[in-house]
């Protein structure tokens, strides 16, 4: 399996993705950081039917770990070698987030789709819930079960 992004050096990869959504309509762009001042989350508002909807793109970075190398961000060991792989790790990660946004701009461009159809996994509530997450946490279930 050839991973997509795996030798991307992340160059401009933020101010693509940011120009790109502001481009579509979004209204506000917030990066949310870890401890170590790399970019975990990706958050943006747009207007939809004139209301603002929030989305949330995360870049789960330990995933991305767990494929290319087997093991968890933490276990990458130390020194030039260990903080050659995360910082991979992490441009990997984002480089297929923004190859993602551009496809899906490209369709909604075609207006093969519209916008909220494709990113609609990714809205938040207002507890910055998914929903994704909230039908993960009910079994994918669209009522109570009952």
């Amino acid at each position: 399996m050839a991973l997509k992004n795996y030798t991307s050096k992340g160059r401009g990869t933020f101010d693509k993705i940011q120009k790109c959504l502001s481009e579509h309509g979004a209204k506000k762009i917030m990066f949310d950081y870890n401890q170590q001042g790399k970019i975990v989350e990706l958050s943006f508002g747009l207007e939809i039917n004139d209301q603002l909807f929030g989305f949330k793109l995360p870049a789960r970075l330990e995933n991305v770990s767990r494929v290319m190398y087997g093991c968890l961000l933490c276990d990458l060991g130390g020194g030039k070698p260990g903080e050659m792989k995360r910082d991979q790790v992490y441009n990997t990660a984002w480089a297929n987030i923004r190859d993602w946004i551009l496809a899906q701009m490209a369709l909604i461009d075609t207006e093969m789709v519209k916008f909220e159809e494709v990113f609609l996994p990714y809205i938040v509530d207002q507890n910055n819930k998914t929903l994704f997450e909230k039908m993960e946490s009910k079994n994918f279930l669209l009522t109570d079960g009952k």
